[in-house]
């Protein structure tokens, strides 16, 4: 197969967004999870554990990081891929990209319930940022160049 390219299926700023927006997530997951577990957790002793605290903290960072860095991510990317497919920057792009990543969240506690009123709360906020105005810094500097 040659010639085949996968690099002309997707495009390079996509996966530099959704990459920025999981790190991001990921960062902000870890911090949040460490002062959640310092603050609400208190300390747990196991039987012949060393550090319990520490380990205790350590997963209840993951947890944080991890669902944070998949709804950035979900969110970035599907907002991303469906302004590219659908060559326009519109309130509806915002709004799928908001139900996908809530619903993300929602299909992690375990049920079609949560993940249908998690992706709705999510996409009606994006609804919301998108009617209103609301820009990011980022957003307003590429708008006025």
């Amino acid at each position: 197969m040659e010639g085949s390219n996968l690099k002309g299926l997707v495009d390079d700023e996509i996966v530099v967004k959704t990459g920025k927006a999981a790190g991001i997530g990921l960062a902000f997951g870890s911090v949040y999870g460490a002062l959640h577990s310092m603050l609400f957790d208190g300390p747990q002793v196991g039987n012949n554990v060393k550090y319990p605290q520490l380990i205790r903290t350590t997963k209840v960072c993951g947890h944080y990081a991890a669902s944070l860095a998949v709804f950035g991510a979900t969110f970035v990317g599907v907002e991303q891929a469906l302004a590219r497919y659908r060559m326009k920057k519109d309130i509806i792009n915002g709004a799928v990209a908001g139900f996908a990543a809530g619903a993300s969240l929602g299909f992690s506690a375990g049920s079609f319930r949560a993940a249908f009123f998690s992706g709705s709360a999510v996409a009606l906020t994006s609804v919301v940022l998108d009617v209103t105005g609301t820009k990011t810094t980022d957003e307003e500097e590429k708008g006025q160049h």
